[in-house]
């Protein structure tokens, strides 16, 4: 029987997101399953761990970014893929340029390919021309989505036949692994974790925070992210707004998030939308409870109300303080939820999860 041996992870970056942390578990585990596991990236960032061979074709960039500058980086992209003649491609990139996506999808992708979906806002990552996605995407051996409610969505708008449901993993045993150290933090918080950006509404997480009785009762916001300069300046404009510069934190981007997680006493997530939340799962890997809105897509398929955490209405801000001050004031609540953290997550772990993604190749192998 046939079977996948060299395998292709074509990425954006290894830094500074959910689906590049995706990304880096994967080919962790893929080489810990003996395939032989490159990975492609466009933009050179790499501060997450990896396995296999790494082609940076983000050194190849300049300044400028030139035309030419452009086809040299594509020449080299599609000179690797027909000299190392994968097996399968596994693509996490979200879609920039249409041009672009047909010329790859043409010139450079060979056999068994698949897409992975990282957003609720699907068409990032496809398009929102439906004819083009058609014509790029219909073809493809499988798109993964990381949660059932994107699976559902895409069949009904997209109706494609080639949708599969993989749930991000997380490294249950790595986080637990992590939380050794200490942090200098000399105050009780509650922590925001992610990249910084409009779709995180972390200005109005601030604005939550400060009318709910957290302030009074001496409990600080931490955040741990960055953005861009905009964005970080929002924040802070913000935060000054409503004169707590003594409470909330932003301590930036860190390589060891986990065990701010862990001294956390709640993870809070005010998203407009979500993929499959990376950061919840974390958060529950630390034994730290969650708060997150029921948005499109993944908080509800990881978070069971009143066990692990608590659902707030989507955006429903009153509703979230409401829910931030009860975490905090009923005992019981917080210690049930604290108790069954790291038990809800055991269906997302690696171990797990890349058993389906073994099956998923073993089957499309098959059936190629």
């Amino acid at each position: 029987m046939p079977k996948i041996t060299k395998i292709a992870l074509v990425g954006y970056k290894l830094s500074h997101g959910g689906a590049e942390r995706v990304l880096s578990d994967l080919s962790i585990y893929f080489n810990k399953m003996g395939l032989d596991v490159h990975i492609i990236l466009m933009i050179d960032q790499v501060t997450y761990p990896y396995a296999g061979t790494l082609l940076n074709l983000g050194k190849l960039r300049n300044a400028s970014n030139s035309i030419f500058n452009k086809v040299k980086r594509f020449v080299a992209f599609k000179n690797y893929v027909k000299t190392q003649k994968f097996d399968a491609i596994i693509d996490f990139r979200f879609r920039v340029h249409w041009l672009q996506e047909i010329f790859i999808f043409k010139f450079i992708y060979k056999g068994i390919l698949i897409q992975t979906i990282h957003s609720g806002r699907y068409y990032s990552y496809l398009f929102k021309n439906k004819a083009l996605s058609n014509y790029i995407f219909k073809n493809f051996n499988a798109i993964v989505c990381v949660s059932e409610g994107q699976k559902n969505l895409i069949k009904k708008e997209l109706h494609f036949q080639n949708l599969v449901t993989i749930n991000n993993a997380v490294d249950i045993t790595g986080i637990q692994n992590k939380l050794h150290t200490s942090i200098d933090l000399n105050y009780k918080y509650i922590l925001a974790a992610g990249r910084f950006a409009p779709s995180k509404q972390l200005d109005r997480l601030i604005e939550t925070y400060s009318v709910s009785k957290l302030p009074d009762l001496d409990f600080h916001l931490v955040l741990l992210g960055q953005g861009d300069e905009k964005e970080v300046q929002i924040i802070n404009d913000k935060i000054a707004q409503v004169q707590l510069a003594d409470k909330i934190h932003l301590l930036g981007f860190k390589d060891n998030p986990y065990i701010y997680l862990k001294n956390a006493l709640f993870l809070v997530q005010s998203s407009l939308f979500e993929g499959f939340p990376m950061v919840l799962l974390e958060s529950l890997a630390c034994e730290t409870p969650v708060i997150a809105f029921d948005c499109f897509s993944g908080p509800n398929e990881i978070i069971i109300n009143e066990k692990n955490g608590l659902l707030v209405e989507n955006q429903n801000f009153e509703s979230l303080k409401i829910a931030i001050n009860r975490m905090i004031t009923d005992s019981h609540l917080y210690a049930e939820c604290k108790k069954n953290s790291l038990s809800s997550i055991q269906k997302f772990d690696m171990e797990h999860i890349g058993q389906q993604w073994m099956k998923l190749l073993e089957n499309l192998v098959v059936k190629k």
